[in-house]
């Protein structure tokens, strides 16, 4: 009983087997010695046409190009490329269709064969055949600019930590001169017990140039070197005795207050300057580039660059019919500015570089003009965003209701993606990774991330901790230099 219904079930996969290739035998005499006439417009890879001066198509080549040379010759058929007379794939508009779309639905051609991308206004008018292709779609921008090295000098510190650490200095060195001046002013004891000490500590603090020496000693502890200014070279003879805090001599008479302010900073300049010097080499050894554009939502009413597409293409169709989110508000932007539709995209590269311009288009095709470009200029000057913004299947149009000659020239695609040929083409027409096209990184490693706030709050809360210290010793200062003149009025 079992072996019967096995052997049953092996004669109706025989007949199955025969039904199918006689389906496929009468699909094959529909095409065989037949004369096509084949619509197609240039998209590189998938289609590239070489002309004469004049204009006039000498030569057909590319990936699709492949794919219906080899049908061709393998079911003896003809075929003849015809072009639209406006040069576009065409758009569908309230079932009326332009281009190589109203071409096949008017009978003038028999399919379409070029990049054809599948959209849904097009699936209405026309049938596909299997997609043997995605492709993303991406803009051509200008090649991103590098930042310069000066502006690197900055970006170890985020603005915020540059504000806070200038100011951070004036404060302490407004401190640190009307510490030692108020203190040779108000208090009449010397720390030496001499009075030539006291005097020559309140002429040092009373001099003009004392608050820029405070800002040259408090910056020369910064950046780790010796303090070689007025500030020592006036103190000189009056060293021995003084009190060296980071190679610095701090006069006695400055008092208390004067030596925490100091020694706090000192303190935190080993923190800014050893953070400052682990991340300036980085930034300024590994170039960052800064992109044009990095998404849609760049291209805005007021940006410096405007979306443009090649009028009646897929891109453009799918931005005017969008009626939400991005894609709507691009439309409505080219609705705007109806100079951006281009009727002919004979120059990419004057597009984008002299009339900046960010160009729509299928990625294989951005690759395929950055290639030529940096063949023919030698340079980087177009540069593709790395995030797509859609994706497209490609296929070949064949007129509404077309079931025969799509299921044989489907199953033909087919079986040319499964073998591996269609790949074996694309590799030969597809552009090659070069220096212009590759990934750049725009965003900083992990290991040159500038340092913000949240990293260095805590020596600025530090550097008031210190500040709030010294005004206390300051204050101590003043209440028992006010005690010890009391008692020694009172003795006397």
């Amino acid at each position: 009983m079992r072996s019967g219904f096995t052997s049953y079930l092996g004669r109706e996969a025989i007949q199955t087997r025969k039904g199918t290739a006689a389906v496929m035998d009468f699909e094959k005499d529909l095409v065989l010695g037949r004369h096509f006439l084949i619509g197609t417009v240039e998209i590189p890879p998938y289609i590239i046409i070489k002309r004469d001066h004049n204009g006039t198509l000498l030569q057909v080549d590319g990936f699709v190009h492949q794919i219906v040379q080899f049908l061709a010759k393998k079911f003896q058929f003809t075929y003849e490329y015809v072009e639209p007379p406006n040069g576009i794939t065409g758009s569908c508009v309230n079932k009326t269709c332009n281009g190589l779309i109203g071409m096949l639905i008017r009978g003038e051609i028999d399919m379409i064969a070029t990049g054809l991308a599948m959209t849904l206004s097009r699936f209405h008018m026309i049938d596909y055949t299997f997609p043997f292709e995605s492709d993303p779609i991406t803009l051509l921008i200008p090649y991103p600019k590098k930042d310069s090295t000066l502006k690197s000098i900055l970006k170890p510190f985020s603005t915020e930590v540059w504000i806070l650490l200038v100011l951070s200095m004036v404060i302490y060195a407004y401190l640190m001169s009307w510490a030692g001046y108020l203190r040779a002013r108000w208090f009449n004891r010397s720390y030496h017990g001499t009075t030539d000490n006291l005097e020559s500590s309140r002429e040092i603090a009373r001099q003009p140039g004392k608050f820029a020496d405070d800002i040259m000693f408090l910056l020369s502890v910064l950046v780790n070197r010796k303090f070689l200014s007025k500030y020592q070279k006036h103190l000189r003879p009056f060293y021995s005795g003084f009190t060296v805090i980071a190679g610095n001599h701090i006069p006695p008479g400055f008092g208390e207050a004067f030596r925490i302010l100091v020694a706090v900073w000192c303190l935190i300049a080993v923190v800014i300057s050893n953070s400052y010097n682990t991340s300036i080499k980085s930034f300024l050894t590994l170039p960052k580039y800064r992109p044009v554009i990095k998404s849609l939502n760049d291209l805005t009413e007021n940006s410096k660059y405007s979306f443009a597409a090649k009028k009646h293409s897929s891109v453009w169709s799918n931005m005017i019919e969008a009626q939400t989110g991005p894609f709507a508000k691009i439309g409505e932007l080219l609705r705007k500015h109806p100079e951006n539709s281009l009727d002919i995209l004979d120059d990419d590269k004057d597009y984008v570089i002299y009339q900046k311009k960010v160009l729509a288009q299928f990625q294989s095709s951005n690759l395929f003009v950055i290639q030529e470009d940096m063949k023919s200029s030698g340079k980087c000057r177009l540069y593709t965003a790395e995030k797509p913004f859609d994706e497209l299947k490609i296929s070949f149009g064949l007129p509404k209701n077309s079931h025969i000659e799509n299921h044989f020239l489907s199953h033909e695609l087919m079986w040319l993606k499964q073998s591996g040929i269609l790949q074996y083409w694309k590799n030969s027409y597809w552009p090659r990774a070069n220096r212009c096209s590759a990934p750049i990184s725009t965003k900083p490693a992990s290991n040159t991330e500038r340092l913000t706030l949240n990293y260095l709050s805590g020596a600025f809360l530090l550097l008031c901790a210190g500040m709030l210290v010294s005004l206390a010793s300051f204050a101590a200062e003043l209440i028992r230099n006010y005690c010890r003149t009391k008692r020694s009025s009172t003795s006397k």
